[in-house]
């Protein structure tokens, strides 16, 4: 069964070329003398769970983005550049070059910048260009995984997933301003890199647990030592026009168990949902996600990847189960839901896309 959890946002515009009526010196009008227009960004909130760390909605980027007591924060990365062709030379100019932008909010309409603010002077279009942006948030993480960084392309890694569990956005867009209205914001549409996935082993409406059980560990593991199994880790290639191209690279597969977590038992009812922070023993940086896992987005052979867990009432008897064939895809949800009865177990499988993020701020650059 698939729900759609967030509604995609198709960008289109009116186009017109902004001038302005200036004086001469004796106070006459000199028409057709185009405006410096500033160059501004437009962002939408969108769902995410309450409470989650790396599910990033909207109101967490502007709360991660806003400067604390010492001057620090997070901030979202841009890069710009815009193409002129003069006397028949094409030339290339780069406007943007990791470019951080912070959040704060906006006191007074007469705020030049609104909520978001950016280091340097104002930036205004040029007239006859076509513009290249390109985003991505945390800044500060992408620089230290990102081998290539520009208007046109992020690339880099591996990035391991068993290690690193925050949520990656990136996004993409083109200006031309010859037809566009150089009035309108940039909408800037970030989208995760990952997908998430999560677990719920829980109890047929049938049956009755034995009294005290409860499940004390977990994780993902492939069933053979091929090369071409299910990664945690993976390059990560974000280029594509207007319209942006996520491409992963897996790097790595092993028969290792990913993901391990650990607990003290969580009690195994009608309605479980593993990684609960609750007194967690191994696997912390998991439980802080809501239930969610972020994983590379890929293909999973039949037959080749299993999830394992423990009881506590059978101690270190390892219970598997396979996980079907399916292609993980980024910005994409999947719940997974062991139901069983006795020596049975049932797997069934949720599938929902997660939340895109569009700006709904102004940012004057």
């Amino acid at each position: 069964m698939k729900v759609v959890r967030f509604i995609y946002l198709l960008l289109t515009s009116t186009f017109l070329l902004a001038c302005s009526v200036d004086e001469d010196e004796s106070g006459s009008a000199v028409q057709g003398v185009p405006e410096r227009i500033p160059i501004n960004w437009d962002v939408e909130s969108a769902y995410a769970p309450i409470g989650s760390r790396a599910l990033i909605d909207n109101n967490l980027l502007e709360a991660r983005c806003t400067p604390k007591s010492d001057g620090t924060c997070e901030s979202i990365g841009i890069w710009g550049q815009y193409v002129t062709t003069k006397n028949g030379q094409t030339t290339t100019y780069v406007e943007f070059d990791a470019t951080p932008l912070t959040f704060a909010p906006k006191e007074e309409d007469t705020n030049p910048h609104n909520s978001w603010n950016y280091p340097g002077e104002s930036r205004y279009w040029e007239n006859g260009a076509m513009y290249y942006f390109r985003a991505c948030y945390p800044l500060d993480l992408m620089k230290s995984l990102m081998t290539q960084m520009d208007a046109t392309v992020l690339q880099g890694g591996p990035i391991n997933t068993s290690v690193l569990q925050e949520d990656i956005l990136v996004a993409v867009n083109h200006v031309n301003t010859i037809t566009a209205s150089l009035t309108k914001p940039v909408q800037l549409d970030l989208q995760h890199v990952f997908a998430a996935i999560r677990f719920k082993i829980k109890a047929d409406d049938g049956f009755t647990p034995p009294e005290g059980e409860a499940v004390t560990s977990c994780w993902l593991q492939n069933t053979t030592e091929a090369t071409d199994l299910f990664s945690p880790s993976g390059y990560l290639v974000h280029s594509g026009d207007e319209k942006s191209d996520i491409k992963w690279y897996t790097y790595e597969s092993s028969k290792s168990p990913m993901y391990v977590w650990k607990h003290k038992g969580v009690p195994f009812d009608t309605e479980n949902l593993l990684y609960t922070p609750n007194d967690g023993m191994q696997g912390d940086e998991y439980t802080n996600n809501d239930g969610w896992l972020l994983v590379v987005p890929q293909e999973v052979k039949e037959e080749t990847l299993t999830f394992c867990y423990t009881m506590k009432n059978t101690g270190d008897m390892v219970f598997t189960t396979k996980i079907p064939h399916i292609t993980y895809e980024c910005g994409k949800q999947y719940t997974y839901i062991l139901e069983i009865r006795g020596s049975g177990v049932d797997i069934t499988l949720k599938i929902a896309d997660w939340n895109k993020i569009d700006s709904s701020h102004d940012i004057i650059l």
